[in-house]
């Protein structure tokens, strides 16, 4: 099926069915949010608002806040000393004022080595649940541009042990955007139970959740070209594919539904073409906040996050396959 067009079409009809699945029997989630948060500055626009994302999280969760300046430069009274020094910085002037912005919340010193090593560093010492960094790090959005998720999201997507909130354009604020939250699956996960579980956790009262199975037309092509190699005879058709990820999808699908009905929160279920899935154009001033599964050992999986994230202007969370099973509540 060559035609965009009829690939989207098939992709819409394919799955129509199963957003009428039956939900009454289905076990709800147990919305995870977070306890205490590692806000990571970086010195760029985004630092206003990765701070107005922990002042969020403060009033709607309760959380404690750790600040952590991780530039690898200007860092405490000496430029560049983390890089030299085996041993952590005291917390620099800079991550001290923001803890004073921010009730609950206090700075930390910065360990020795570049940002992602700070980074790491500092989940080892300190117990927290959720990291907020901006991404690109170290640089203005609006002058790089979203070509490069950057080398310290690079590392974090590899190696993060617990969830992890990006955050992108500095008019993409956390409060305003977790009214619509989303999550976006391209294939089967092992943790997008869990991924689910935070955007109810992080979704605002009255807000709205989504669950987004994605067809990508290139990951598509990709299994079309398998199947018709093994079995030339049999024409695979992008219908096949979508039938495919409904069922696979049906059980978190009848519990993502049940969970918003338990929280009084809008629940829907939208399959969709890769190309008219979130996120939206970056001129698009619409909010919402993107939640994604990664299963770190997926090849497919890992593209198609690092994609969702240099497109998007909305903050993501990414929930890995690596991160530690006992969330907090």
């Amino acid at each position: 099926m060559d035609d965009a067009s009829d690939f989207d079409r098939d992709v819409d009809d394919s799955m129509r069915l199963f957003e009428r699945a039956r939900v009454g029997s289905a076990t709800p989630l147990t919305p995870a949010r977070p306890a205490r948060v590692l806000l990571v500055l970086d010195g760029s626009d985004q630092d206003r608002t990765s701070i107005a994302s922990a002042l969020h999280l403060r009033q709607s969760c309760n959380t404690e806040t750790l600040v952590l300046d991780a530039r690898e430069v200007a860092v405490g009274d000496s430029p560049g000393d983390n890089t030299e020094s085996s041993t952590p910085s005291p917390a620099s002037e800079f991550a001290t004022n923001t803890a004073g912005k921010i009730t609950g919340s206090r700075a930390i010193s910065r360990p020795p080595g570049e940002s992602f090593e700070a980074i790491l560093d500092s989940l080892k010492t300190h117990d927290v649940n959720l990291v907020i960094v901006p991404s690109p790090f170290g640089r203005s959005f609006e002058k790089v541009g979203a070509d490069s998720v950057g080398t310290t999201i690079d590392v974090l997507l590899s190696r993060c042990p617990v969830p992890f909130l990006v955050i992108r354009h500095p008019e993409q604020s956390l409060a305003e955007c977790s009214q619509r939250v989303s999550v976006l699956v391209g294939s089967e996960c092992d943790v997008e139970n869990r991924a689910a579980a935070w955007a109810f956790g992080l979704a605002r009262p009255g807000g709205e959740v989504s669950l987004n199975l994605v067809v990508e037309k290139e990951h598509f092509e990709n299994v079309r070209a398998i199947l018709e190699s093994v079995d030339p005879g049999k024409q695979f058709n992008a219908d096949m594919l979508a039938d495919v990820l409904a069922k696979t999808h049906q059980n978190l699908h009848a519990a993502m539904a049940k969970t918003a009905e338990d929280l009084g929160v809008r629940y829907h279920l939208m399959p969709q073409p890769g190309e008219t899935a979130p996120p939206n154009p970056l001129s698009d001033t619409h909010k919402q906040m993107l939640v994604l599964p990664l299963e770190v050992d997926d090849r497919f999986t890992q593209g198609f996050v690092i994609d969702r994230i240099r497109r998007s202007p909305h903050p993501v969370l990414i929930v890995a396959g690596h991160v530690k099973t006992a969330e907090p509540s």
